[in-house]
């Protein structure tokens, strides 16, 4: 296996990851950042189309425009349901049966209740229960927090139902309601072969952080590893559901630790925001692990070398225009998902991505908030 193509919403990650394991890479990608073209032989970027209306004819045209012969496919955020059919290469994913499972988190809430495993309340939210206590509405599959709403009543669901709807191109009957579980948001990243299952990381999750984002519930990023002694019991619960999905490559399980214990919330069946801390803080490259994994290779439990990080910076009020000097600034730091000169991201979009690596987490979170204070001066 040589040459790889990587579709993803955002690929930058996974594109280095295969880099470094010494694959020739090709992607197709949202934005085609800057350090994304440099690890890659050819890139694509979707910004050019819609990119909800991408379809199978034009991701075969892309392809075809590439030159190349693929020997394995890897799909990611946002593209894990394409169509296996329009690929002539193995690819080295989870099935579309088993993304629909686990990613649709009504379905997925459904089967935790038959395996015992506690997990949020869940409801479809055209079909509410009587709301007592505040609820959390959000999309059944996708979106990494930016939509989730908090509502107290009934006539405040329908008004965020409809709010949502016109923000993220919804429809009703594809939103959930969920209890809200307070406590600390983490992750756990396993390598599986469809029955066994290797923990490689555990992560804190960075979720809506005031210095990075206005968005209450959007994913700012990871710290590898985070320590908690709850550890144990959220991979026994991990590599559990690894078997019962019969999941392989990378996977990665989201939980809430509250103080009575870890409750999962959900499944990201396919290469997690965490692969840049794991990578820092483990020195494994998980994107070899992935593609040896359908092998049914797994490696031993790495052990952590050091903390990790990686944030997101978000714009705030005002559009962000990176200018050639700021994207030029970003391509000398410790950043990452670095834009082209010229891209403009409106309020609660992406800017830049931040990595740190230190002894301690005090290091790595003092080190990233640094970097974000200079860099709201900067744009």
């Amino acid at each position: 296996m040589k040459n790889i193509l990587i579709i993803g919403y955002s690929s930058r990650n996974i594109a280095c990851s295969a880099r470094g394991a010494g694959y020739n890479v090709y992607a197709i990608d949202a934005f085609c950042d800057r350090d994304l073209e440099y690890n890659t032989c050819k890139c694509h970027a979707l910004m050019e189309e819609d990119i909800h209306e991408v379809d199978r004819e034009e991701i075969v045209r892309i392809m075809d425009n590439f030159e190349t012969d693929f020997d394995g496919v890897v799909l990611g955020s946002g593209f894990e349901k394409l169509e296996r059919e329009i690929f002539d290469c193995p690819v080295l994913n989870n099935s579309v049966r088993q993304m629909r499972t686990v990613s649709d988190k009504k379905l997925f809430a459904e089967e935790l209740q038959k395996l015992g495993i506690h997990h949020p309340e869940t409801h479809v939210a055209t079909n509410p229960p009587q709301i007592n206590t505040p609820m959390i509405l959000k999309p059944a599959m996708g979106g990494g927090g930016i939509f989730n709403k908090i509502v107290t009543s009934a006539g405040e669901l329908e008004y965020q139902i409809d709010n949502l709807c016109k923000a993220g191109n919804f429809k009703p009957d594809e939103l959930i309601l969920q209890e809200v579980i307070h406590g600390t948001a983490a992750s756990v990243s396993m390598i599986s072969d469809g029955n066994q299952a290797t923990t490689i990381a555990v992560n804190e999750q960075l979720i809506g952080i005031p210095w990075l984002t206005n968005m209450q519930f959007a994913y700012c990023g990871n710290i590898t590893p985070m320590q908690t002694p709850h550890e144990k019991e959220m991979i026994e619960i991990c590599k559990k559901l690894c078997k019962h999905f019969e999941l392989k490559g990378s996977n990665g399980m989201d939980f809430i630790i509250t103080e009575k214990g870890p409750v999962i919330l959900e499944i990201n069946a396919r290469f997690q925001g965490s692969l840049d801390s794991v990578e820092i803080a483990t020195g494994i490259n998980l994107f070899q692990a992935h593609v040896d994994a359908f092998k049914g290779i797994l490696p031993e439990k790495p052990k952590y070398q050091r903390w990790g990080g990686r944030t997101i910076l978000y714009a705030s009020e005002k559009p962000v225009t990176v200018s050639k000097q700021i994207s030029e600034a970003f391509g000398k730091g410790h950043f990452a998902d670095i834009p082209k000169s010229g891209y403009k991201a409106y309020p609660d979009e992406p800017v830049v991505s931040i990595l740190s690596e230190g002894n301690s987490r005090s290091d790595v979170i003092g080190h990233m908030k640094e970097q974000a204070k200079m860099l709201h001066k900067i744009v």
